[in-house]
Order: structure tokens, then C-alpha cells, then sequence
């Protein structure tokens, strides 16, 4: 849903007339010389670094203060966990999920997440700096006065998201499927939504001059304000 929609068009046509660079972002910064692979039922110390962790089953887990430094997570569970102060820093995670996890005031910097599933992840107070989500159903999303900075979400399920009292500054959207996302009490700094399925996005027409959109996504906005195109 669009609110307070009037100048809508006005400022679509000055977006498209201004390219924008596009966003770049730092992987994590993890050794070429492989890493020692570790194998664990669960959180028996507060920090891990430079290893490879594969197939914890960690389910309902909490843990406050974990931090997982230079490491690759494959094919973790952590649906349900409760992870208080959770700090990833050049963190791969591959084939994970985490669905209906609550991690308040999480800081994720340099993290890649690859098909995972994270379906009403809760994030609360928390930072994600150059961070990429690809090819991840991620819907139900809540995340509650975060700050995003350098964040891409590419190919990844958003439906239902809520971005609630969140501040985000250079994310895109690429490809995703935000049908029914709120952004209206986000604060938008420099967002890329191009190719991504936008119907029945809440936004708010104060909103749409950070936003980059391609000319489909045009017309979808159009119809939304219940214009007829012939």
C-alpha cells in the first residue's frame, strides 16, 4: 500500500533520468588455505575462529555473546535459537536455516548467506554492514530498529518482510519477491529494488525519491494508486 501517493510520478520520472552506481560490497575475508574442520552438538564456548562447522543441529538453542570469527557454517540448524549479542564477522553460512530465530542486537559485518531459510528471523537493535543474502527464503522477516549498510539481497523470498523503525542505507533488492514487505517506518538511504515483485508494498510517497526502481516495477506503482493503463 502506497500512502500520501500525489507527487508519486513526479519523482519516479527524475529517478529515471539519474543512474546510479551499482552497490558494492566486501566478502568475507576468509584464508585460501582451507580451514580446520570442527564438528559440534553445541555451544560449549563463546567464540569461534578460523574453522568450518558442518551439520550442527542446534535447534531451540540460546546462547548470549556467541561470535563466530573467519568461519564457514554449512548446513547449521538453528531454528528457534535465541542468540542474544550474536557477532558474525567474515562468516560464509551455506544451506543453513535458522527459521524463527530471535537474535536482539546481532552485528553481522562481512557475511555471506547462501540458500538458507530463515523464514520470521527476528533482528532487534542489531547492525549488518556488508552483508549478501542469496538465493534465501527469508519471508516473515522482522527486523526492528537495525541499521543496514551495504546490504544486497539477491534472488531471496522477502514476503511479508517488516523493516520496522529500521535505518537502510545502500540495500538492494535484486530479483526478490517483497509482495506485502513494509518499508513505511524505515528510514531509506539509496535503495535498489529493481527486478524485484513489489505488489502491495507499504511504503510512503516521502520514501520513493531513495528509491531506484526499473519501468515494470513503474507500472505496478501505477495500478497500485488505481490508475487504469490502456
Amino acid at each position: 500500500m502506497i500512502q500520501d501517493a500525489a507527487p508519486l510520478l513526479h519523482q519516479f520520472e527524475m529517478k529515471r533520468a539519474s543512474a546510479r552506481s551499482e552497490l558494492k560490497i566486501d566478502s568475507p575475508d576468509l584464508p585460501r588455505s582451507g580451514l580446520e574442520t570442527l564438528a559440534i552438538e553445541q555451544f560449549e564456548r563463546d567464540a569461534y575462529e578460523l574453522l568450518a562447522l558442518e551439520g550442527a543441529k542446534l535447534v531451540d538453542s540460546s546462547f548470549s555473546g556467541l561470535r563466530f570469527d573467519s568461519c564457514v557454517l554449512h548446513r547449521f540448524e538453528l531454528n528457534r535459537s535465541r542468540l542474544p549479542n550474536l557477532k558474525l564477522l567474515d562468516v560464509r553460512i551455506e544451506k543453513s536455516s535458522a527459521a524463527n530465530g530471535e537474535w536482539p542486537k546481532a552485528s553481522l559485518r562481512r557475511v555471506e548467506i547462501l540458500g538458507s531459510r530463515l523464514t520470521g528471523l527476528t533482528i532487534a537493535e542489531g547492525e549488518l554492514a556488508d552483508v549478501s543474502f542469496n538465493d534465501c527464503r527469508i519471508d516473515y522477516l522482522r527486523l526492528a530498529n537495525s541499521k543496514l549498510r551495504n546490504v544486497r539481497f539477491e534472488g531471496c523470498v522477502l514476503t511479508e518482510a517488516d523493516f520496522m523503525e529500521s535505518n537502510l542505507e545502500s540495500v538492494a533488492f535484486i530479483g526478490c519477491d517483497l509482495r506485502k514487505a513494509g518499508l513505511t517506518h524505515a528510514k531509506l538511504t539509496n535503495v535498489d529494488l529493481r527486478g524485484s515483485k513489489i505488489d502491495g508494498l507499504e511504503i510512503k510517497a516521502a520514501q520513493f525519491s531513495e528509491l531506484t526502481i526499473d519501468p515494470p516495477q513503474a507500472v505496478t506503482i501505477v495500478q497500485m494508486l488505481g490508475a487504469k493503463i490502456v
